[in-house]
């Protein structure tokens, strides 16, 4: 077989092998769900009265009539008539989220982790409104609906489908920079002892927050995907170097004109987009540096810019849906809508942005959005999607710890205190689209460094869901006891939100050979990353483990001894839980790792092998089974070796199984040149070793 050959089969494998892998997983979900579901699903939504709102209806009604108009056309049903329909729908569902996503969801989401808004809109209700000469803009599997370009003739026919619920005009927010006074705080930069990193002027604005405490003990929001929603971006830039350089980041998208590229050549359109990654996760030593550099992200590009900036509402929804779709952890976003809406739509569950933005919080997602820079004009308050019930809506202050001029009031319409959290946003130090660094402002640019504290958070506490971040942020503020609607809970503090019980060392790994009785012993030491005495609490479930103590206050030690009499061989693995109350009430995992050595030992020769492979097996006691197989590195199978019984006796009571491979496969034929894996089934516990074919 050639190696194309090869590879399309081996990419068919994969393929096949990930659907039936998740097809399995939900099978099992929706059989044994997590917690049992009482709310009736619903298939389809009553048509809306009139079909077409009284504002769009004016709005319309104000244009020309072959005028074009962006408008979001709802549907009743997504063509799913019953609970069997239903499930199936769910299941070819899956392979339009990525496994990173299904992960994040099975952690962090509420239940079911697949719902009705994850099956796609029915395709041909798309197609019917195209043959009325629309265009499609945007689908929204979440809102089971399309946003779409059309002049008021084609949208009072599309109005008249029987399958279209509700026609709203698409929002728009024009945003302009706000009127910031340039203040130098040079007090804050000044870098304090035992900085692992030359911050250069993005000191201040780390330091405001509390995030070089956590670089300096090596949290940077490694393994952590942030998504951001923003203009374009300059990729080129050298605060950008170490994550193009290291593969990070991980996707883009264009939603403006439906493509990948997020780096246009107009530097105006990509200017504030550039800055905004740039604060989170730029890094250039002893000049620049992000709150959450060691990232992964992902770049949308939703906001046009001519002369001014100009957000689109459905851009935003499909950006959101899209970062779910990849596996975003974070969700970063300096856009906001109001121009549309009025202040009693910010209750959280009028604007459509809003209620994308808290079905992404459902989904496990942590939603960061800028609060807005309305405080001085008439409008005032937060802007949506700020006013989500589950979005953490930045604030913007000085280096001084002011509340910025600008910076959007709350509370919600519905009252509940905004903004959540704020952070620099007056003369924030970040990388500039015209090359070199600037000093920007804007609750835009509070925003990042809100969501960088997220990322290390989820670092350091990757089972947090998007509520217990958000209350971790809450109850470190700098005003969490008097909370107030100018800056929320006050200025954020990364360090602790994000750390208190520190366990030396963070996992604890023995080992021993079968049939070792002697027990082994380990010290395990317990700080306060904030200082001061911590309660904890201290447990494992595993039998061949005892702790020296159950509780303690920080600082503190324990002594953790396992016990290998009557274990098997192999890696026995279990944890030690501490419980502890800190910014939330929370609890910590020490795995503890105990590897068995059996008194076995495989032996291939030569290895590298041209005709022949030899092997042997030689045991301390009696076989009871011995089953070898022959795979390709990709997962497929290659050879069998026939099942045998008649083990050599060797010397001391030892049994020696011996046995040959001549590199054919099961049909006889010779196997070409490369890696080949053998694994060993040897008393029911399994080994892999690689061997070479050459010719």
């Amino acid at each position: 077989m050639d190696s194309s050959k090869r590879k399309i089969l081996t990419d068919r494998f994969k393929w096949s092998f990930r659907v039936y892998f998740w097809v399995i997983l939900l099978l099992i979900q929706l059989i044994f769900p997590r917690e049992k579901c009482t709310a009736q699903i619903v298939f389809e939504y009553p048509v809306a009265t009139p079909k077409i709102d009284a504002k769009t209806q004016t709005y319309l009604g104000s244009i020309p009539s072959d005028s074009a108009a962006a408008v979001w056309i709802f549907f009743t049903d997504k063509g799913i008539k019953s609970i069997g329909e239903y499930k199936i729908s769910i299941s070819l569902s899956v392979d339009q989220i990525s496994e990173r996503s299904m992960k994040r969801r099975a952690i962090r989401g509420v239940n079911p982790s697949l719902d009705f808004t994850d099956i796609p809109v029915k395709k041909e209700y798309v197609e019917e409104l195209e043959n009325y000469g629309v265009k499609i803009r945007n689908i929204s599997r979440w809102l089971n609906a399309v946003s779409i370009l059309g002049n008021r003739e084609q949208i009072e026919k599309v109005k008249d489908l029987p399958f279209v619920r509700a026609i709203q005009k698409v929002a728009r927010f024009t945003r302009s920079k706000p009127s910031v006074e340039e203040k130098q705080y040079k007090g804050l930069g000044k870098l304090q002892e035992g900085q692992v990193f030359g911050y250069g002027e993005s000191y201040a604005q780390l330091a405001q927050i509390h995030v070089p405490e956590l670089h300096n003990i090596g949290y940077n929001g490694k393994g952590v995907l942030i998504t951001i929603l923003d203009t374009g971006y300059w990729l080129s830039h050298p605060a950008f170097d170490s994550i193009m350089n290291s593969g990070r980041l991980v996707a883009t998208r264009d939603f403006i004109h439906g493509d990948s590229d997020v780096e246009d050549q107009n530097d105006q359109q990509r200017e504030h987009g550039t800055s905004v990654w740039s604060a989170v996760g730029g890094f250039v030593n002893d000049t620049l540096i992000g709150c959450a550099y060691g990232a992964e992200f992902a770049l949308a590009k939703t906001e046009r810019v001519d002369s001014e900036v100009v957000s689109e509402e459905d851009n935003w929804v499909a950006g959101a849906e899209w970062a779910d779709s990849i596996g975003a952890d974070v969700l970063s976003s300096s856009l906001g809508y109001n121009n549309w809406y009025t202040y009693q739509d910010m209750n959280g569950k009028t604007a459509l942005c809003t209620i994308a933005a808290d079905m992404a919080v459902s989904k496990g997602i942590v939603v960061v959005n800028a609060a807005g820079n309305e405080r001085n004009n008439e409008w005032h308050y937060i802007i949506a999607p700020a006013d989500g019930f589950g979005v953490i809506a930045a604030g913007a202050v000085d280096l001084s710890g002011n509340i910025a001029s600008f910076s959007s009031m709350g509370p919600t319409y519905d009252g509940r205190i905004k903004p959540d959290v704020d952070a620099c946003g007056v003369g924030t130090y970040c990388a500039s689209s015209y090359g070199g660094y600037i000093n920007s402002g804007g609750t835009s640019l509070a925003t990042p460094l809100v969501a960088g504290i997220c990322a290390l958070i989820l670092e350091v506490h990757p089972d947090w869901n998007p509520t217990e971040v958000r209350e971790a942020l809450w109850s470190t503020a700098s005003q969490a006891e008097n909370p107030d609607n100018s800056m929320g809970y006050g200025i954020a503090n990364a360090s602790k939100a994000s750390v208190d019980l520190v366990i030396l060392p963070q996992r604890l790994s023995f080992e021993a050979m079968l049939g070792d009785t002697q027990t082994m012993q380990k010290t395990l030491s317990t700080s306060n990353f904030q200082g001061g005495g911590l309660k904890w609490k201290a447990s494992t479930p595993a039998h061949w483990i005892t702790l020296s103590r159950d509780s303690g206050v920080t600082p503190d030690m324990m002594v953790v001894s396992v016990h290998p009499s009557g274990l098997k061989a192999g890696i026995n693995t279990d944890s030690i839980l501490f419980k502890y109350i800190g910014a939330i009430d929370s609890s910590k995992k020490v795995p503890v790792n105990l590897v068995l050595h059996p008194n076995t030992q495989v032996r291939v020769f030569p290895n590298p092998f041209r005709d022949s492979l030899t092997i042997v097996i030689e045991k301390s006691d009696a076989f009871s089974r011995v089953k070898i197989y022959v795979f390709t590195v990709a997962g497929e199978l290659v050879y069998k070796f026939p099942d045998k019984s008649d083990f050599i006796s060797g010397d001391n009571g030892k049994a020696i199984y011996e046995d040959t491979w001549d590199g054919r496969n099961e049909n006889g034929e010779e196997v070409g040149s490369g890696i080949y894996l053998l694994k060993f089934d040897i008393d029911n516990r399994s080994q892999i070793v690689k061997v070479a074919k050459v010719k």
